[in-house]
């Protein structure tokens, strides 16, 4: 399992939330071998038995790292799946133990007694013991990055033995347990070996400390990575692929052309317009799922206009809401009725969600005099909904005296520019992944102030009101606290025009028929729950 960059061909890009030279989106990975001696991928152009057994995934955006530490957003959440385990998983919204037999959290929500699997081995043949989930533990709350934000009430671990650890928390938190969903397991003594000067985050970017069902192989740069089935996974396997690939696309046009040319078996970026032949396609499956994934676009809260409340209203009044589930989505979603997808149960009085009116846009735009201002917006690259909508956003504000430019970007170039407020745009559209099925996910993570800059608050929003309303619901495991703060929470975000909330969009999945186990996870948005697929042959 070790891999090397291509040489002179290898060139370092800094991905704002890793705060690492090492950036896999620009780096060339040569195979390895496997613990079980297995050898690189097949991949499509390999023998038809090979491809048989070869489960290949489209995607639209390239992982920013294979570091678990990163997996709070969904590119590096979805190749880091296949390699790792976690204490807890969900089916759907159902959480329940993975590499945890059971947990118990104290009376005072201080302490929770974790008791583990016996018998479950590391990549390299290593038995994981709870070593191993204290090191992960505190590795991620020392780096500080990506899930870190995640579990902020984290102190300590302690380990009783082997199977038996205490986690103890700073404070009581309603998320914490749900939250370890999102924090990968990785091998203490393989880690260490390789820490470095940056506690395992430049080697750990490409390279593989896991005990999942799939061994990372390779990833060329831009365009693929490979894995294969990890012999003696602790689960064990019952049909699953024996080997893994992700391709990436620049287009969905190119995901979809592969798609039908049977180069890839499963594409989750296929648009709108298309979904409607494949559905009539008997080779094809089209899964819609209802989702808690919102699309955004966030306001630069501190950028040159965009701090213009009048602004940020008038835009949000000039955007069409309806047009974009029945245009863009084809009906495949809902409009929002405030930053909270519904999903979550949280009501929606005193929420102030714009409706589309350009007559009242562009008299705000003419009474604060703000004529002629020009915005700034991104968009990720190879994302239909994301290009259209900023098209007929675009439009809208040429109507009312606006003028918009749009730029696509990938997802690291984009956190690299939100970064600072100097380089992070007057609006960026973005999707709110919640992580785990809970409000926090969403009013936390996007809108508490300590996580500008190093989090997903996008739009560097700050405003002490609401930071007390969300960290007591994280704190409080009284529900119904919970929703009234986080509902006061939402009254005053949307009373700020901090987003536009575009859409609460379906997520649509197109799929090759000899795709058996298919499922949407709503913890995991955007990602393959690939040891749940089994394929048919072809």
């Amino acid at each position: 399992m070790l891999f090397a960059p291509s040489g002179s061909t290898r060139r370092s890009r800094r991905h704002l939330i890793a705060l690492t030279g090492v950036a896999i989106a620009a780096a060339t990975v040569l195979a390895g071998c496997t613990s079980d001696g297995g050898s690189g991928g097949s991949g499509a152009g390999g023998s038809s038995s090979a491809r048989a057994q070869t489960l290949i995934i489209a995607e639209n955006e390239v992982p920013a790292s294979f570091d678990p530490a990163q997996a709070d957003n969904s590119t590096v959440d979805e190749v880091v799946l296949p390699a790792y385990d976690t204490l807890v998983s969900y089916d759907g919204n159902k959480l329940g133990g993975d590499l945890a037999t059971s947990w118990k959290v104290s009376a005072d929500g201080l302490s929770i007694d974790v008791v583990l699997h016996d018998g479950v081995t590391f990549h390299d043949g290593t038995t994981l013991t709870a070593d191993d989930v204290a090191y992960t533990l505190d590795r991620l709350h020392t780096v500080n990055i990506g899930a870190a934000s995640f579990l902020t009430a984290y102190k300590a671990t302690t380990v009783t033995d082997p199977t038996h650890l205490t986690i103890t928390l700073s404070t009581p938190d309603a998320t914490f347990v749900p939250a370890l969903s999102r924090v990968y397991v990785v091998e203490k003594a393989l880690v260490e070996k390789n820490l470095g000067s940056d506690n395992g985050q430049a080697w750990l970017a490409t390279h593989d400390a896991g005990s999942g069902p799939y061994v990372l192989q390779k990833y060329v740069s831009n365009q693929s990575a490979t894995y294969a089935q990890y012999a003696k996974y602790w689960k064990g396997f019952t049909g699953q692929a024996k080997k893994l690939e992700f391709h990436y696309f620049s287009s969905a046009a190119e995901e979809s052309q592969a798609l039908k040319a049977g180069d890839v078996d499963i594409a989750m970026d296929i648009a709108p317009s298309e979904w409607a032949a494949y559905q009539k396609d008997s080779g094809f499956t089209v899964d819609q799922a209802t989702t808690n994934v919102g699309l955004y676009a966030f306001f630069n809260m501190a950028g040159t206009s965009t701090k213009d409340k009048a602004l940020r209203q008038a835009i949000s009044m000039a955007y069409d809401y309806k047009s974009h589930v029945s245009s863009i989505l084809k009906g495949a979603g809902t409009e929002m009725d405030g930053v909270m997808p519904t999903g979550f149960g949280i009501p929606t009085d005193g929420v102030t969600q714009p409706s589309y009116d350009l007559k009242a846009a562009k008299q705000l735009v003419d009474s604060n005099g703000l004529s002629g201002t020009t915005v700034t917006m991104t968009y990720f690259k190879a994302t239909t909904e994301m290009e259209q909508a900023a098209t007929l956003l675009q439009s809208a504000l040429d109507q009312i005296g606006l003028k918009l430019k749009v730029q696509a970007v990938t997802y690291p170039a984009y956190v690299t520019m939100a970064s600072k407020a100097s380089t992070r745009p007057d609006i960026a559209e973005v999707y709110a992944f919640p992580a785990f099925p809970d409000p926090s996910a969403i009013m936390y993570q996007n809108f508490d102030s300590k996580f500008i800059g190093s989090g997903q608050n996008w739009g560097a929003y700050s405003n002490p009101e609401v930071d007390k309303l969300v960290e007591a619901a994280q704190s409080s495991t009284d529900e119904s606290a919970r929703k009234a703060d986080y509902l006061k929470a939402e009254q005053i975000v949307t009373g700020d025009y901090v987003t536009i909330n575009m859409a609460n969009s379906k997520y649509v999945t197109v799929f090759d028929k000899r795709v058996q186990g298919y499922t949407y996870q709503p913890s995991h948005h955007q990602t393959v729950d690939v040891y749940a697929i089994t394929l048919s042959g072809k």
